[in-house]
């Protein structure tokens, strides 16, 4: 008997050191779970990007056409990131806007990335999302314990196309 009176209390106070130590565990894998797919999506909507950057875009001359590729590049990585606007920022991109809150989408068409070949142009899709303005998971205690997390995240993707088409 004067063993279990002895006991009474000893799973809570197991329970008290036990639990931070698991919290910061689950923590940790459901913030660098959810960088890890921002990530994902970020890559994705630059190769969606220069993909639709590639299809055939309909104007009377080379600066039209080239104009409408990037307007199609930005709406298809808006497109592809507006789960991330929606949960990161607050807000969802609009149509034809490269830069909505904290994810922007820089889409430039460059002849020197393609410059041995003749005729041909590059688009060059970087999209960016600033973690430190918009964490998906808040802080833990602010900065007191917060894990180290990425400033930026970032991806890009370049496509070959030619404006002579």
């Amino acid at each position: 008997m004067k063993i279990q009176i002895k006991q009474k209390g000893a799973a809570a106070i197991e329970f008290a050191i036990i639990f931070p130590i698991f919290f910061i565990i689950f923590y940790a894998v459901v913030t660098y779970g959810l960088i890890f797919a921002a990530q994902q999506t970020i890559t994705l909507a630059a190769a969606e990007g220069a993909r639709a950057a590639v299809r055939y875009q309909s104007g009377s001359n080379e600066v039209d056409r080239q104009n409408a590729r990037i307007a199609a590049a930005c709406d298809m990585s808006n497109q592809v990131l507006a789960w991330l606007m929606k949960t990161g920022s607050g807000q969802a991109g609009t149509s034809g806007s490269c830069a909505t809150g904290t994810t922007k989408t820089v889409v430039t068409a460059d002849n020197t990335l393609c410059s041995a070949l003749n005729g041909v142009t590059c688009i060059k899709v970087l999209v960016t999302y600033d973690y430190d303005k918009a964490p998906l998971v808040p802080k833990l205690l602010g900065p007191l314990m917060s894990l180290p997390t990425p400033s930026l995240l970032q991806g890009q993707a370049v496509a070959q196309i030619s404006l002579l088409d």
